[in-house]
């Protein structure tokens, strides 16, 4: 008895990594991860920075972030400033070389694009389809396995769809009686 509730434990430890607190990845047009809304107006390269943010710090990430069907444009490549195994569009693992803090430049995803995409492309972050957690992680600087949440980037945004509108200044409790019933 005392085995199998040894083996639980361990269990318990190995697949309950830490949740929050371990961000966003998104895609945008800053590095500096303010701006997500991006654009393909013109015949030419298009180069999206993938920014990790929120983060207090991180060692590593792993995620995926496959050129949407919306989105007009040849993928040619992406750069990465730091390690990397993979690519973008199949699942990628990045390493920070360091315990770095928020905002995190990652790297890029280079299209050539057409200036042909439609208004309003939303272009998420997901998790790598290679790895069993299902999940976008990444690493703490505790070397932690833990889970960001993936951003989305909108290609040629317009007033249906931006991602950067300013948001009205309320209150706690006015927030609370919109759900109030």
């Amino acid at each position: 008895m005392k085995r199998i509730l040894l083996v639980a434990m361990v269990c318990a430890l190995v697949v309950s990594p830490a949740f929050g607190q371990a961000g966003s990845i998104g895609l945008f047009s800053d590095v500096t991860g303010t701006d997500c809304n991006l654009y393909d107006q013109q015949q030419g390269l298009c180069s999206f920075h993938i920014v990790h943010v929120m983060s207090p710090g991180a060692t590593a990430c792993q995620f995926s972030a496959p050129q949407p069907a919306c989105l007009q444009a040849t993928y040619l490549s992406d750069t990465f400033p730091i390690m990397v195994v993979g690519n973008t569009q199949t699942g990628v693992a990045i390493g920070y070389g360091a315990c770095v803090s928020s905002p995190i430049h990652v790297g890029d995803i280079n299209y050539f694009c057409q200036g042909l995409t439609a208004s309003c492309c939303y272009y998420p972050v997901l998790p790598d389809p290679n790895i069993p957690s299902g999940q976008i992680d990444v690493m703490d600087c505790n070397l932690n396995l833990v889970y960001a949440t993936g951003g989305v980037g909108i290609i040629n945004p317009d007033e249906s769809c931006e991602c950067d509108v300013a948001v009205e200044d309320s209150t706690w409790g006015a927030v609370k009686a919109l759900y109030m019933e």
